[in-house]
């Protein structure tokens, strides 16, 4: 609500209450994530109240996200991935679209992958989405801003996570304790260990494959396994709540598996280094980018 004055006589201001309604949001947003970053896909769209058609690109990566969705009660529409890349699938310009795209786990343990994927499909898109707001750190990629790239190469505005200091976030890490700034100083902290967030204690088997944790060792042999981590050097392993994804007895079993697994301790940090901010801010400067 606001009040407005009318111009009307001295002496006889008539004050009148008007309903504000916000303008809505048109056109289509483009999530294009890791399943690792999945849950903050999830937190983005569940915290956002206004109305929107929501699109799942279905694949066999999209399969975690789907559930999830499902879960949260978050209504959406399935889309055939090849009818979908070849343009077939009509999206109406004038709602506000969201439309999600999930990449296979293993990209961000190849980082020239990683980095030619993403800029492959930001071109393929750029037809499609009016934004994209991209789920991945640089992963191993130091240095690469893809929002700046795309600003060269582009019309369309590419959006990923930040930190308060406005530097892209490293990793999934970086992106759960509020930033590169922030990072650093968590790395100080607790230096020389294993992190490990709820969607890493929930793909736990899938993440260690994918990111060649592995190489050459036998992964069904737990002690082989333990050893990895001893000839690195590895004691402790952190226990990242974020506070959203798995909760509770899931994500304490979670943790306790992994420990298990690995031999490493488990440490729970000090209160308050986990940090929203990232997330909250991608998805803010991204729909914010959308017509009005």
């Amino acid at each position: 609500m606001f009040l407005r004055i009318n111009d009307v006589p001295a002496g006889k201001a008539i004050i009148i209450l008007q309903r504000f309604t916000p303008p809505m949001t048109k056109g289509t947003l483009g999530m294009i994530g890791c399943p690792i970053l999945e849950d903050e896909m999830i937190y983005s769209l569940s915290t956002d109240d206004e109305d929107k058609d929501i699109y799942l690109v279905d694949s066999p990566q999209a399969h975690s996200i789907k559930r999830k969705l499902e879960l949260n009660g978050i209504a959406f529409t399935s889309v055939d991935e090849w009818d979908f890349d070849k343009g077939y699938y009509e999206i109406d310009d004038e709602r506000f679209n969201v439309i999600i795209i999930m990449n296979k786990l293993g990209l961000h343990s190849r980082p020239d992958e990683l980095r030619s994927t993403i800029e492959g499909q930001i071109k393929w898109y750029r037809d499609r989405f009016d934004v994209i707001a991209l789920y991945y750190g640089m992963c191993g990629n130091a240095g690469w801003d893809v929002s700046e790239w795309a600003s060269k190469k582009l019309r369309m505005p590419v959006f990923v996570f930040r930190g308060g200091d406005g530097e892209v976030c490293d990793d999934c890490i970086g992106v759960a304790v509020g930033g590169h700034s922030k990072y650093y100083a968590f790395v100080k902290k607790y230096t020389g260990m294993l992190y490990v967030t709820p969607a890493i204690a929930e793909n736990w088997n899938d993440f260690a494959k994918e990111m060649n944790m592995l190489r050459g060792f036998e992964a069904l042999d737990i002690h082989s396994v333990k050893e990895m981590f001893q000839l690195f050097g590895y004691k402790n392993m952190v226990k990242i709540d974020t506070g959203i994804g798995i909760k509770g007895d899931a994500l304490e079993e979670g943790f306790l598996r992994i420990s298990e697994i690995t031999g490493l301790g488990p440490v729970t940090p000090e209160p308050g280094l986990t940090d929203m901010y990232p997330t909250d801010r991608i998805y803010r400067e991204a729909k914010g980018a959308l017509r009005r």
